[in-house]
């Protein structure tokens, strides 16, 4: 006969024990759980879920059941739960009674040294684990067993022993048997180990790692403790521990390594490993300098347990506390130390300051920490405790509630130091930034602490707070507890935190920024009297079309006389679906002339869209184009502009009773981020009162507009309507246009010189060695390039074909006929300046007046050998010399020279030059004077980026430029050549290849660059005392750490500081140098890669010369359009801007403008630094809501902060900033924007509820609306506002509120990231992550990534996952399309990802689960069960599935923990071959160079996240 049960449980074994009994036939009434993850079971099931806790009978009032199901319930089953049961309740413990009763049992056992181990499943009764038995499983516990594996060992063998218990239940609870007889021991929630888990070195070895293994719970939560040292007074905490061969003193250290500890035990010795702070910073035991630890004694043994005996009994209650923690926050993040100020407060009691410092934060409840001012053990309590106060209700009800929460955590006495270390969902313990203390002093860790020892006073850290702010906050808790006394039934949250002067701010906000503007104007009465002013002024460009303001007016008109004569007149709302161009704007005012108001419908949106847009504003008539019309929804009248004769033939003069100023310009409808769209009704005194604001932002001086925006998003009305009011001539970019950055081909109009640069290996004798250098030269002299350079090297094999420039440069004369002749370089130090002219005369005369040499002063000691009196540092003033006396004799100037006895002797160089002035290059690199020298001496400059950024030459050009014209040059006359690395092909990764190992041999022999390199290399472990590159000993590297280095410089300076790749990548990279004033890219072809590609690679070099000296070629991308019609002002979004600045060719159009706006997202500061450096002014960051008219606030920056912020209040606006009872918030303080004045829409189309809902009468101003933006803000003292987020979005991970922004900003400040984007998932029921997407420009890891990000944030928002992608998905208004982000289980091999194939049937069969399981496709034999989003719920599923999928009972559910990895899993199962098990998230490529330390940490947090 079928069954009923009542299901009562939180863990995986609950599901497992729910699927079997329903399987059986019987059902369940329903499920009662804290865990999601059993929820969502329960929820896919159709099963009733009910939460646990007080009331629970009364929520399960009327269910009868026959049997009540305890399976991995922590708590007790109230009597009244029971009762609804029939027949009773069975209880699964994972422990064998009587001696192992209550809780954590496999703990105790291991700690105990029980050989053996059991589970019981006992019936119900009104004790605790005192029932009957009605079936019991015993196993042995192995000798390597930890908490983590015989708790596991206890899931399975419950769920195999449940089998009996179904027909057990099913004939009534028979067979039952009484517990066996012997000691009962009950194990209690609060017990915890023997001096607080803290080892005993004078027990045997085998006996302290027992301890840790009993106390190792392998990333899940440990209830307990964890094993712990005491390093001289510092605890730290041990993740494992192995009885190993050695001897000594008890507590002797026998030895350390960068992660072991060995130790002496009174039998044999420990080796510990993974040491952690109790912070969970891992630590290095090399570094520890100990060689002795101590174990404590009987006292200090029972001081401990005495300390933490009060913290075990109240941690569950604050457990609870932490995990949904709302910490107040108080000033900013600072990694300085505390610098502690004291301001004295009244004398009143604690609670009520408590409450008035919450008020004062315009907080109406938070988390702050209470303190007694005693630490009794240090390192393993932490002295205060989180107590929540909640700040509303009358004054004296919170009073008393405040004081019974803060009684309730003084009892406490403190936070074990651990719990953050056996709690998965606990990043870190850290005291809110408010604390109080019955003590004198501040607590550590908090900004604020109000100390209440001999009087009341307020502790500030300066570091953190500054005095100003301190000062304000005590006077406003002041003020605030005096009025809570005076007034104890008034309503906390009605006593205003703001001083007189905030006030009043607040009531003359809109006050401030009152503008006169002329109230009656309409849109297209502004745009008529621009025409009557400038008829034949060019109005709009689209595409070949162009109108002027006469004619785009008399457009309009005939749309509304048409319009007209079909019955439209004022206040009615006319659809407006037509392609971007003429057409579009000519629409939009025609039925603004018409009096209606237009509805925007962008053809490029969904149907379905466009159909709710226009049942929504039951507009009758859509005006659109004859191609747009089939895809437009039925019912409304379509007037197609284009075809239509109706439109030819009406009258082109504006019809009269146009609309009025209170009339509705247009009705937009919104994304419906919070629901269905809405339509905000938008009048033309909002819009003209936004035109006035403009005008004051940036003038009225008209020029070319770019309008990029679609006409559904309202920020198209500044750039096609406050435009055309203000004489701009509009030019439309269309759809194709909006998606195409640049069209390919170079933009710029300046030309740029090609050369080829040798320096090659002396590899051999003969003439073939310096066939490349021939043939090159006479593929150079054939293809447009304009010079051939060759070096001058001494001594080494590297360069050594290149002895005498002037020897080789004769050899490429007699066989060119076009190009020039150079020496790159000359080391006019190690000869006489008389053969110098002498050899370069006849070059100059073989070449006709070709010849030119580059000048340097020599880097290599050991040349100086043939000039040893111009060694350094007597070398650079000697090539300065040198320049001048070459200059002299090549004009045929005598100049004396001494004799052997002195005398002087005047010289006239032979052959005399075909040329009358010798071209002469400076070579320099990074020093800036030697840049100002070859200015001073009207020099061209040779240089390279090896050691040197893009961004940093153009820097030095800048100091060129100016020394030249500072001496009297024209700069326009001097040429800077940059030497690049080149080698082109089809594919950009075969390029990086073939490139790869000469470039790495060519780096080797540079030893400074490769101590930069080294410095910047993120897995470089610096040495100690090593404070700069050049302090590095190459000699110590090791040859895997070299190789490492040479590997890192490579890919950076083929990403950064060549000319490598496709045709494609080069022509960007020339467009780049462009823009720093590069005249000539003298191509360095000869560094070891072989002559025959490096000759085949010459003919795509040609292209690239080709391409960008070709001219602007029609062009009808952004930047093209940018560049044909001469655009001044351009507005779009971020994610626009980045894709923009991203793209060379549109980079290079976006330097010629003179203004960009950027807005509807939130403003990275790097971005707003590119951005303000390309146009050499600062970038407007607009902000504002559809529904107050367009943007509200704007900043001008030149991207200074991390995040912009969204700066002050336009015209007629006024910024307020609230707490959600509408009460105003001082500066400083975190609340929600409400936006007033004269932009404030009209409200919702035919939504009254949510109007009402959202637009709410300004009481500050006193007249008008105000609107709630919903975004969360904080005022700055100089009226500037900071954008915070979403307050519908707040993200709480692990009970910390988490701003993504900031994640973001830090996530785009790590080198080789692009674009960053955070969001919050929630991919699995109850399982909230942190998922960050990013865009790079290099070689960049998700490891990597997340190590970047552990730098500089808390633990807690460092992302779970981190997915690589090659380009954000964009919602048609180009803003990131948040939602289009893929889940970080889908593979992307933009990631790097490439599975490897499975090999056999076994690993076939598993991967074939998994992918069901976790619902990922293309698993190869090197993933990770838990990489891939595994965890223990899906773990027992896999191993369910795996079990009749391998016909197989060898698989343990243990294995798939032990061996997470499939191949390794699959050699387990087939017995192949002996794996050691690994960890649950493998040691991937990218991070075995790594050091130890940092690959450890990794893996630790990667199993933890996944375990979690």
């Amino acid at each position: 006969m079928p069954l009923t049960a009542l299901l009562i449980g939180s863990n995986s074994l609950t599901v497992e024990c729910g699927n079997r009994w329903l399987e059986r036939g019987h059902s369940l009434a329903a499920v009662v759980t804290r865990e999601a993850k059993v929820a969502a079971w329960a929820a896919e099931r159709s099963l009733r879920i009910v939460a646990p806790g007080p009331g629970l009978a009364n929520r399960l009032a009327g269910t009868d059941v026959d049997w009540v199901l305890s399976v991995a319930n922590l708590s007790l089953v109230p009597d009244a739960v029971l009762a609804l049961a029939g027949q009773g309740g069975v209880n699964f413990h994972d422990g064998p009674l009587p001696g192992y009763a209550g809780l954590n049992a496999p703990v105790w056992a291991i700690l105990n040294g029980e050989p053996t181990h059991a589970v019981t499943w006992h019936l119900l009764t009104a004790g605790i684990d005192d029932g009957d038995v009605l079936a019991r499983r015993d196993f042995p516990i192995e000798p390597d067993d930890t908490a983590f594996t015989l708790n596991t060992r206890c899931f399975a063998a419950g769920l195999d022993s449940f089998a009996d218990v179904m027909p057990a239940l099913e004939a009534g609870g028979h067979p039952r048997q009484p517990q066996p007889v012997g000691p009962r021991r009950m194990w209690r929630r609060a017990d915890r180990p023997w001096a607080a888990g803290r080892l005993d070195f004078g027990k045997p070895a085998a006996e302290v790692a027992r301890t840790v293994r009993a106390l190792d719970h392998s990333g899940y939560r440990n209830p307990i403790a964890v094993p712990k040292i005491d390093v001289s007074g510092t605890v730290f905490a041990v993740s494992g521990a192995e009885a190993v061969t050695g001897s000594g003193t008890a507590g002797d250290v026998l030895g350390a390594t960068d992660d072991t500890l060995t130790v002496a035990c009174a039998e044999g010795a420990v080796r510990l490993t993974g040491l952690r702070r109790m912070d969970g910073a891992m630590v290095d035991p090399s570094t520890l300098q100990v060689s002795r630890l101590e174990s404590p004694d009987a006292a200090e043994a029972a001081r401990l347990s005495a300390a933490l005996a009060p913290v075990a009994e109240g941690e569950a209650r604050l457990r609870g506390g932490l995990l949904t923690a709302d910490p107040v926050m108080i000033g900013t993040v600072s990694d300085a130390a505390a610098d502690w100020h004291s301001v004295p407060l009244p004398d009143e009691p604690m609670a009520r300051l408590a409450l008035a410092a919450l008020r004062a934060l315009g907080r109406g409840r938070g988390d702050l920490v209470q303190s007694d001012g005693q630490d009794t053990a240090p390192g393993y309590v932490l002295p205060w405790v989180p107590v929540r106060i909640d700040a509303s209700g009358a004054t004296k009800d919170a009073e008393a509630l405040a004081e019974q929460a803060i009684a309730l955590a003084r009892a406490a006495g403190g936070v074990a130091a651990d719990l953050a270390l056996r709690e998965p969902d606990l990043s870190s313990l850290v005291p809110s930034a408010l604390a109080i203390s019955v003590g004198q002093a501040p607590v550590d860790g908090s900004v604020v602490t109000l100390a209440f020892g001999t009087s009341p006073m307020m502790w500030y850290d300066a570091a953190r707070l500054s005095t100003g702010q301190a000062n304000a906050l005590a006077q406003r808790m002041a003020r605030i507890a005096a009025e809570m006394r005076a007034k104890p039934d008034v309503a906390l949250a009605g006593i205003s935190a703001l001083f007189d002067s905030e006030r009043q701010r607040f009531s003359g906000a809109l006050a401030t920024t009152s503008r006169a503007y002329d109230h009656t104007l309409t849109v297209p009465a502004a745009i008529l009297a621009q025409a009557a002013r400038t008829p034949d002024a060019i109005a709009v460009v689209s595409g070949e079309s162009r109108v002027t303001y006469a004619g785009l007016v008399e457009r309009a008109a005939r749309i509304a006389n048409s319009l007209r004569s079909m019955g439209i007149n004022r206040g009615a709302l006319v659809g407006l679906a037509c392609h971007r161009g003429i057409d579009m704007i000519a629409g939009a005012l025609g039925v603004q002339l018409a009096g209606a108001a237009y509805v925007p419908m962008d053809p490029s949106y969904p149907a379905d869209r466009l159909s709710l847009y226009a049942e929504d504003s039951g507009c009758t008539v859509i005006v659109t184009q004859a191609g747009v019309m089939p895809d437009l929804p039925k019912g409304p009248i379509l007037l197609a502009v284009d075809t239509d004769a109706r439109v030819q033939s009406a009258s082109a003069t504006a019809p009269d009773a146009g609309p009025d100023a209170n009339d509705a310009a247009y009705v937009i409808y919104t994304s419906g981020s919070t629901g269905r769209p809405k339509g905000v009704v938008v009048s033309h005194r909002n819009v003209i009162n936004f035109f006035a604001g403009m005008d004051d932002v940036m003038g009225t001086d008209p020029g070319v507009w770019l309008a990029v925006t679609s006409i559904s998003f309202d920020i198209s009305v500044l750039e096609l309507f406050w435009t055309l009011s203000r004489g701009f001539s509009v030019v439309v970019a269309g759809d194709a246009a909006r998606l195409q950055p640049s069209g390919g081909e170079p933009l710029s109009a300046r030309k740029m010189e090609f050369s080829l640069f040798y320096w090659g290996n002396d590899d051999g004798a003969g003439p073939a060695k310096y066939e490349l250098l021939l043939e090159g030269a006479k593929f150079a002299d054939a293809n447009g390039f304009c010079a051939v350079w060759t070096p001058e090297r001494h001594f080494h094999a590297f360069g050594g074909p290149y002895p005498n420039p002037s020897v080789t440069g004769a050899a490429v004369a007699a066989v060119t006929k076009n190009i020039g002749v150079r020496a790159g370089s000359c080391v006019a130090p190690l000869h006489h300046p008389a053969r110098i002219a002498e050899e370069w005369a006849v070059i100059d005369n073989l070449t006709n007046g070709r010849a030119a040499l580059a000048i340097a002063s020599g880097w290599q000691p050991d040349d100086f050998v043939l000039r040893p009196e111009n060694t350094p540092p007597a070398n650079r003033q000697a090539m300065l010399d040198a320049i001048g006396l070459l200059r002299r004799l090549w004009r045929g100037e005598p100049v004396e020279f001494p004799r052997l006895d002195g005398a002087m002797h005047p010289v006239v160089t032979q052959p005399r030059p075909v040329s009358k002035e010798l071209s002469v290059w400076v070579t320099t690199a990074g020093n800036p004077e030697t840049w100002r020298d070859a200015g001073r001496l009207g020099a061209n400059v040779l240089t390279h980026l090896l050691g040197q950024s893009v961004a940093e030459v153009g820097e030095k050009v800048k100091i060129y430029r100016a020394a030249l014209a500072e001496a009297g040059h024209d700069p326009a006359a001097f040429k800077v050549t940059l030497m690049l690395h080149t080698f082109i092909a089809e594919d950009r990764d075969v390029a990086r290849e073939i490139a790869r190992e000469p470039m790495k041999d060519y780096l080797r022999s540079a030893a400074a660059l490769i101590k930069q390199y080294a410095w910047a290399f993120p897995a470089f472990k610096k040495p100690q005392g090593v404070s700069n590159p050049m302090q590095i000993d190459l000699a110590g590297l090791a040859a895997e750490e070299m190789e490492a280095i040479l590997d890192f410089a490579f890919q950076r300076y083929f990403e950064d500081s060549g000319l490598f790749g496709t045709v494609e990548d080069c022509v960007a990279r020339v467009e780049e140098l462009k823009m720093i004033d590069v005249d000539e890219v003298a191509c360095l072809i000869d560094y070891g890669i072989p002559s025959a590609q490096v000759l085949a690679a010459l003919t795509p070099l040609a292209e690239v010369l080709r391409r960008t000296n070709s001219g602007t070629a029609k062009d009808e991308s952004l930047a093209g359009l940018i560049v044909t019609h001469g655009v001044t002002h351009l507005q779009c979004t971020p994610s626009m801007a980045r894709m923009l600045i991203e793209d060379a060719g549109a980079r290079t159009a976006l330097a010629r403008l003179k203004q960009i706006l950027v807005g509807g997202e939130a403003l990275p500061g790097r971005l707003a630094a590119d951005l303000s450096g390309l146009i050499a002014r600062p970038v407007l960051n607009m902000y504002g809501p559809t529904e107050t008219t367009i943007w509200s606030s704007v900043e001008a920056t030149t991207g200074q902060e991390g995040v912009v912020n969204i700066g002050t209040p336009i015209a007629n606006t006024a910024l307020y900033v609230l707490d959600d009872a509408g009460n105003p918030l001082p500066d400083g303080t975190e609340g929600e924007l409400w936006i007033g004045g004269d932009g404030v829409a009209q409200g919702y189309f035919q939504r009254p509820d949510l109007t009402a809902e959202r637009f709410r009468p300004d009481p500050f101003a006193a007249t008008g609306r105000m609107y709630r933006t919903g975004d969360l803000v904080r005022r700055r003292p100089d009226g500037r506002l900071d954008f915070l987020g979403r307050a519908d979005f707040q993200v709480k991970i692990r009970g910390h509120r988490i701003e993504l922004g900031e994640i973001e900003a830090a996530l785009e400040a790590i080198p080789g990231v692009r674009q960053g984007v955070v969001l919050a998932r929630e991919d699995t029921p109850g399982d909230v992550r942190l998922v960050a997407y990013v865009t790079a420009n290099g070689l960049v890891t998700e490891d990597g990534l997340r190590q970047g990000l552990s730098a500089s944030l808390p633990d807690v928002m460092v992302p779970a996952h981190v997915v690589i992608l090659q380009a954000f998905p964009l919602t048609p208004n180009r803003k990131v399309d948040r939602n289009a982000l893929p889940s970080p289980a889908a593979r992307s091999t933009a990631a790097g990802g490439v599975a490897l194939p499975v090999e056999d049937d076994v690993e076939q069969a598993i991967a074939a689960v998994w992918a069901r399981v976790l619902g990922v496709t293309n698993i190869g034999r090197s993933d990770n069960f838990f990489a891939l989003g595994g965890h223990s719920l899906l773990a027992v599923q896999a191993h369910r599935d795996l079990k009749v999928a391998l016909k197989s009972d060898r698989l343990t559910i243990t294995d798939i923990f032990r061996f997470p990895v499939l191949s390794a899993l699959a050699a387990h199962l087939g017995a192949k071959v002996a794996q050691p098990p690994v960890s649950a998230v493998p040691d991937s490529a990218p991070d075995a160079r790594l050091d130890a330390m940092a690959r450890r940490r990794a893996m630790r947090e990667a199993r933890e996240r996944a375990m979690g």
